[in-house]
């Protein structure tokens, strides 16, 4: 199966995660860009005074999701990363 044209529909596996993302509040605005450029990642609230964010992930591959979170991580600003949720759909086929 061609990677770049996956949907819910077309996947064997969905997973979705929710994310606690505490970065710098100095640095909230540039820590949201950054998340917004990876794939599939919503960023649904956040608390500017307290720099943190409710970040939503999805992705059929799980190692491409954990590949995903990792880099946040590695985001300037960004002091700590709390997986809250996960969820795996798996398509009856």
């Amino acid at each position: 199966m061609n990677n770049t044209n996956v949907t819910l529909e077309n996947a064997q596996d969905w997973h979705v995660v929710g994310l606690i993302v505490q970065g710098n509040p100095e640095k909230l605005a540039e820590i949201q860009t950054a998340l917004s450029a990876i794939e599939h990642t919503e960023i649904p609230v956040f608390d500017e005074k307290m720099g943190k964010l409710v970040v939503v992930m999805q992705s059929h591959d799980q190692h491409l999701l954990l590949d995903n979170i990792e880099s946040v991580k590695e985001i300037d600003g960004v002091i700590n990363v709390s997986l809250v949720y996960h969820e795996q759909d798996e398509q009856k086929k």
